[in-house]
């Protein structure tokens, strides 16, 4: 497979055709869950420097990197489980199995990226296919990699192979004047630090610049180590980065390029490093419409954009979020007016004919989304929608029914626990009554909510995380789905700052958990509130029946009617053979079994998709062998009936 084809090479915004784009953005990998979609940062900065008069090229090598691990060797290597710490029986490996007999359902035959974002809906097994694919490769390493101290080997071998077979160096123009890297998430970090030493050793002279919230969130102490072991970077963009990047642009193209004295950036002044405070940010009313770059947009078989809504967060007091420090120097809340929104949104479907739109915003405020609904259907826009939310009084049954009207899919909430103690306790704006009443109201006008768990936020005891899992059992019919994240502490947050207050207790750095996803952020503490064994049953519960509930969603739970004729899905699972039992894996509802080396003898016919009777399988195992492979099958939902066209995606 080829990994970009020469009319994939750059996209060009901010400038006629003719003109130089002297500035070229990059949004560098690994953020799996953007796969199939394009991150609106470098979008959003290219409309703002196109509307000053510089021209951009943008380069999304997030999803080139997606192309790049379906390649047939590296889905290979993942499935016979030769890559390190990817064994063969391995989900991962099972999804690398499945992706290369599966292509037609991961990119369609005019070469559109099918591997959407949602994990629940119609591109749901190609999503989480991807998901696995990616994750040996996501780095979030410690303060190692400020010094530059590299260890070398995979994953970091695969992103220099990418980067070679990008041929990224190549594409920057002779007449780039400054490479800006975006980098939102900490996992995208370490890769970034990497392509900016290879494009400073093939461009010595252009200035290079990093920007982005995993920077905002950085201690200054750590990001003047940064800087001071990372020769390649020239500066760094903390915090809102239109107007300091456009200054940083300005003066290179006019040849003298200089960091010194621009708000919101740091850099080495001789041997020192220089953080200048930031000034305030743009008015998001006043911004121009994101430049999505049509060709990018093109590629992606059912696009989504991303709108901007506000930036901080309206009630901005949670104790445990960080996100409030992203825009320092700015009011802590800046939020969009409803029909300078809704006119973004009807420009950007009027020119790419898109219907899909993703709202950034930490919480959609009800207000807002009172009157955002009502222009959206009063202009008659027949789009899909969805955004974050906070459990809000002001979020009645009319307003819930509204945003159903105007085209809301769901709503994703941070709800975190129902107990009022510990939601008191870290400033949260609603009670145990206010989030089962919002749960309620929301079930009643159909909206469609997907729930936000933390079992174990500070000095939460088990019987109350246990008391919450009861609380969510008993409104079940009102979620989608359920997403669990066990509570870690951030430096950048209240609780990081004072983790007295919250019960926490310091502890000497130790290996962050896999949960992580900035560790140069993590804040290293116990909670004596619950003990080791005692939180792991809790996180054991909660994702178990997250795992249920999110089931329902993927397959029919009623399961097929086994007096008729039934087949495996096999288009939907992984087959390993392991000395004689067979490893099933159903890329769609996250189920595993094993059959056990006589039972897949009887089924091998089966294995195929070819369809069986109950009766077929008494008259080689018997009834009682029928009926408990059977059992077992619907047991792991791995039967469908054999009537219509198989499973799709």
């Amino acid at each position: 497979m080829t990994l970009v084809s020469d009319s994939e090479i750059a996209v060009d915004i901010g400038a006629k055709d003719g003109e130089s784009r002297p500035v070229t953005l990059i949004f560098p990998p690994l953020i799996e869950s953007n796969f199939g979609s394009f991150f609106p940062s470098t979008a959003v900065l290219a409309a703002f420097l196109g509307e000053n008069g510089i021209g951009c090229s943008q380069e999304d090598l997030n999803e080139e990197f997606a192309l790049f691990l379906l390649q047939d060797e590296l889905l290979d290597r993942l499935g016979r489980g030769q890559v390190d710490g990817v064994p063969e029986d391995s989900l991962v490996a099972a999804a690398a199995r499945w992706a290369a007999k599966n292509r037609d359902r991961l990119i369609d035959a005019q070469g559109r990226h099918c591997f959407g974002t949602d994990r629940y809906g119609a591109d749901s097994k190609s999503a989480y296919a991807m998901e696995l694919i990616a994750r040996p490769f996501s780095l979030d390493p410690g303060p190692e990699v400020l010094r530059a101290v590299r260890t070398g080997g995979h994953p970091r071998d695969a992103f220099e192979k990418f980067y070679a077979d990008s041929r990224i160096t190549e594409r920057i123009s002779a007449g780039t004047s400054l490479i800006g890297i975006s980098v939102p998430m900490g996992p995208q970090l370490e890769p970034s630090l990497m392509l900016a030493a290879l494009l400073k050793k093939s461009h010595p002279e252009t200035p290079i610049v990093l920007g982005g919230p995993t920077f905002s969130l950085m201690e200054p102490d750590d990001l003047s180590m940064l800087l001071r072991h990372h020769p390649a970077i020239d500066c760094v963009v903390r915090f809102d980065g239109e107007h300091p990047l456009l200054t940083l642009a300005q003066r290179a193209v006019g040849g003298s390029f200089s960091p010194a004295g621009i708000p919101g950036v740091s850099y080495k002044e001789g041997d020192e490093v220089v953080h200048a405070a930031p000034a305030p940010g743009p008015n998001i009313n006043k911004l121009p419409v994101p430049a999505y770059p049509t060709d990018a947009l093109d590629r992606l078989a059912d696009p989504a954009l991303a709108i901007t809504q506000a930036r901080g967060c309206y009630w901005g007091k949670c104790d445990y979020c960080d996100f409030i420090e992203l825009y320092d120097g700015s009011p802590p809340f800046r939020g969009r007016q409803p029909n300078n929104f809704v006119d973004e949104i009807q420009e950007l479907v009027e020119k790419f004919g898109v219907k899909r739109f993703k709202f950034i915003t930490e919480s959609i405020p009800p207000a807002f989304a009172r009157r955002m609904s009502q222009a959206i259907i009063d202009r008659g826009l027949n789009i899909r929608w969805n955004s974050f939310a906070m459990v809000d009084r002001r979020f009645d049954k009319e307003v819930l029914g509204l945003m159903v009207e105007s085209g809301c899919d769901f709503l994703i909430i941070g709800m975190e626990t129902t107990s009022t103690r510990v939601l008191k306790l870290v400033n949260k704006s609603a009670d145990r009554e206010e989030n089962l009443r919002f749960l309620q109201d929301a079930r009643d006008v159909g909206m469609k909510l997907r729930i936000n768990l933390i079992p174990n936020l500070p000095s939460t005891t088990f019987q109350e995380a246990i008391d919450t899992l009861d609380d969510i059992k008993g409104l079940v019919d009102c979620i989608e789905t359920l997403t669990v994240f066990p509570f870690e502490a951030t430096r950048s947050s209240n609780v990081g700052r004072n983790p007295e207050r919250f019960g926490l207790v310091s502890t000497a750095p130790t290996e962050v958990s896999a949960q992580a996803q900035y560790a140069l952020n993590h804040f290293h503490s116990v909670d004596p509130a619950m003990t080791p064994e005692e939180l792991a049953e809790a996180v054991r519960l909660y994702r178990a029946f997250a795992d249920e509930v999110s089931r329902r969603q993927i397959i029919d739970v009623s399961g097929p009617d086994v007096a008729g004729s039934l087949r495996i899905p096999v288009e939907d699972i992984d087959f390993l053979d392991r000395e004689g039992h067979v490893v099933g894996t159903h890329i769609g509802n996250r189920e595993r079994v094993r059959i056990p080396a006589k039972a897949a003898e009887f089924l091998e016919p089966y294995l195929t998709g070819e369809s069986f009777t109950m009766t077929d399988l008494q008259s080689k195992v018997g009834e009682r062998g029928a009926t408990a492979l059977v059992r077992n099958l619907l047991k792991a939902h791995m039967l469908v009936s054999a009537k219509g066209a198989p499973h799709g995606n």
